[in-house]
């Protein structure tokens, strides 16, 4: 069965950006303890970062937003969510901790619900079931795989090396979501590709 190719880049996109995120996730509470934190704080962070998320996801989704809109704050979502990976470089102590975890979430917040109409608009009717099958599949495969590969990475290169893995994967994840918006015709997106 052949699935579109807008459907392709999107999910492209998700995996990657959810390999990005799930290569720390089984090691999270060992990274803050590296930092200094304790399993409270890591637990702490993590629901600063869902609640941030959430609350986020509410006010800025409240609108309804033109097509236009919505690949920009696709694009925008997804720049603030690498940038706040990036900034992993940058964690010495909890404060920078929940900085970065406040900055990932609020991208998470503006490009997850866009993503999930864009995913819908680009879904083959009379194969949707197959498409989110194959979508979620993939995901939860990345996602094991994400799992296993940040234990290997840290325990044999360390930490920085992960974030370095993170930020790289993130980075490709946007530049697929750029190409999608562009591939789209996105007329203000013409300006700067």
């Amino acid at each position: 069965m052949r699935v579109n190719k807008f459907y392709k880049l999107l999910i492209s996109a998700y995996c990657l950006s959810s390999f990005s995120e799930g290569i720390i996730l089984p090691i999270y509470a060992i990274f803050v303890q590296k930092v200094g934190g304790d399993i409270l704080e890591a637990s702490g962070a993590m629901a600063l970062f869902l609640l941030v998320e959430g609350i986020f996801t509410m006010l800025v989704h409240r609108f309804h937003w033109s097509k236009k809109h919505r690949r920009l704050m696709l694009i925008g979502g997804w720049i603030i969510w690498v940038l706040g990976i990036f900034l992993y470089f940058f964690i010495s102590n909890i404060v920078t901790l929940l900085i970065t975890q406040v900055f990932t979430a609020i991208g998470n917040a503006v490009a997850d619900p866009v993503f999930d109409a864009e995913l819908a608009e680009n879904t083959d009717r009379g194969h949707e079931e197959f498409e989110y099958g194959f979508f979620e599949g993939a995901k939860s495969i990345l996602d094991g795989v994400a799992a296993l590969l940040g234990g290997v990475i840290v325990a044999i290169f360390g930490f920085k090396v992960l974030i370095i893995v993170m930020v790289s994967t993130a980075t490709v994840s946007l530049g697929l979501i750029i190409i999608y918006a562009h591939k789209k015709k996105t007329p203000w997106l013409a300006k700067f590709i």
